[in-house]
């Protein structure tokens, strides 16, 4: 068994998430039987699976595992038809789509919020005091059952969660108590597991356990995502092999890999207390390289793919001209150098577009990114398309560009070569040459400028031939980069 270490399935998931997912299906279409084990607490969890293609046998979340609700089916749970209401002596009465009140002899006691994207369906219910301030909330799962309670200190923060098996009885117990000022989680307690109850000071304490409980049942491989997870991955016992994933480039200045590992990434590469990884893997074999030179554990330090596509046709140069990105909205993608780009394209090609797919790091950011635009006056040239792993934009792109100053590989460069559709972005390491190749499959930009990387578009859209022949490279590109010869290269690791 091969164990899939994770934070979340999350509603908007980073590359790190969907690398995963990739792998996830890869590894069981392929004879290599996988799970995804995931610590985060979500009660949206069995949507978010569904909405993203996995099946739920291929997930456990902690939560649900020592709560009893793994393999439980989804039963709607209509608001007005909740046992612990009875109507004959309380009153749900509606005020919009979003929520109801629950009155008690004409007195407002408590609210019962709609499930998101539902009708009528519980998501959770507050219950008011005396004076009319919340002194228990429940909280409902996607799939129709109470599935955590929270109490309140005095002033409004959490004192204890209590996460729920099918009986209602409470599986989990979290405390939260004051640490000088601040309120804070203090004590995680597994109630009635195997006849008695366990004590952990963290979550990352209880998922420790969780993993050991998993591997005692089925002893497997286990490879950590997320560096947040590593030092519990690392205390797995009898583990056949564990493994750390760098998704990132892990070095300290990433044009100079010399001046070292930053420090979030030292436990994964050298690990601690006397406990290693069995395996460092890393997307490229000259990252993986730069890598060794630094490190100072007896842990392998190879390089496997992050991801591998379908490949599509190759296409011509159209008469319409969409430039776009896909990916997440975020700072250090620098999608304010894509569309400072794109202002330069617009200046010589006033009928070009730009689309913009993804969600954002923040409000802020958003905020930013759509002032830029104004300022720039290009409200009616440049689009922001919502995050959908269902409708991508790809297929009638005619150049992707990028515009980050740093790339541990470029998951969304290669599904935009699957498409056809040559590649521009800033040189970068380890995509430079590995991923895009100059006058293969698209162009890096060695002077990292707006302007720059404009003059190469207008370039490329000027010669027919030459978009046609990168279109051809890309899709060249994408069949080396298949499931099949993801498979090869992860099979010396695994088998």
């Amino acid at each position: 068994m091969i164990y899939l270490v994770g934070e979340n399935v999350f509603t908007f998931n980073s590359g790190t998430e969907f690398s995963q997912f990739a792998r996830l299906n890869a590894f069981n279409r392929n004879g290599k039987q996988a799970v995804l084990l995931l610590r985060n607490y979500n009660r949206m969890l069995s949507n978010d699976i569904k909405r993203h293609g996995l099946r739920q046998k291929d997930v456990i979340n902690m939560y649900d595992y020592f709560q009893g609700t793994v393999k439980t089916s989804r039963k709607e749970q209509s608001l007005r038809l909740l046992d612990s209401i009875p109507l004959t002596d309380y009153h749900i009465v509606g005020v919009d789509n979003n929520y109801s009140n629950i009155e008690y002899k004409g007195k407002k006691i408590g609210e019962i919020r709609v499930m998101p994207a539902t009708v009528g369906l519980v998501g959770s219910i507050e219950y008011y005091d005396s004076l009319g301030q919340t002194a228990v909330k429940e909280y409902w799962d996607w799939r129709g059952f109470k599935s955590m309670v929270e109490t309140y200190h005095p002033n409004g923060s959490i004192a204890m969660q209590q996460y729920l098996r099918p009986d209602g009885s409470p599986a989990i117990e979290v405390t939260h108590m004051y640490i000088g000022k601040q309120v804070l989680p203090t004590m995680w307690k597994l109630i009635n597991y195997k006849g008695r109850d366990w004590q952990f000071r963290t979550e990352d304490q209880l998922f420790t356990f969780f993993l050991n409980e998993i591997n005692n049942q089925n002893p497997g491989t286990f490879i950590s995502d997320r560096r947040t997870l590593d030092s519990s991955v690392l205390n797995v016992e009898n583990a056949e092999r564990t493994i750390s994933y760098l998704h990132s480039v892990p070095f300290k200045d990433y044009k100079h890999p010399q001046h070292g590992i930053m420090n979030i990434y030292n436990r994964s590469i050298n690990g601690e207390a006397g406990k290693e990884f069995d395996y460092v893997v890393l997307p490229t074999q000259d990252q993986a390289a730069e890598v060794e030179k630094l490190a100072t554990s007896r842990s392998q330090i190879t390089a496997a793919p992050d991801s591998y596509v379908k490949a599509g046709k190759a296409k011509e140069l159209g008469q319409e001209v969409t430039l776009v990105y896909v990916g997440r909205l975020a700072p250090e993608k620098n999608i304010a150098g894509v569309i400072k780009a794109f202002k330069h394209v617009n200046n010589k090609l006033p009928e070009a577009k730009l689309k913009l797919q993804g969600y954002f790091a923040s409000g802020d950011y958003e905020k930013k990114l759509k002032d830029l635009v104004m300022k720039l006056n290009l409200e009616k040239q440049v689009e922001f398309i919502p995050y959908d792993p269902a409708k991508q934009i790809l297929a009638d792109a005619t150049l992707f560009l990028n515009a980050s100053y740093s790339e541990g590989f470029g998951m969304n460069m290669l599904e935009s070569l699957a498409s056809g559709v040559p590649v521009i972005t800033y040189a970068v390491n380890y995509t430079q040459n590995n991923l895009i190749k100059d006058g293969v499959n698209g162009f890096n930009i060695v002077k990292t400028t707006p302007t720059a990387l404009a003059n190469k578009v207008l370039e490329v859209l000027t010669d027919d031939k030459e978009y046609g022949e990168l279109s051809k490279g890309a899709i060249q590109t994408a069949k080396e980069s298949s499931e099949t010869n993801f498979m090869k290269k992860w099979n010396k690791i695994i088998s």
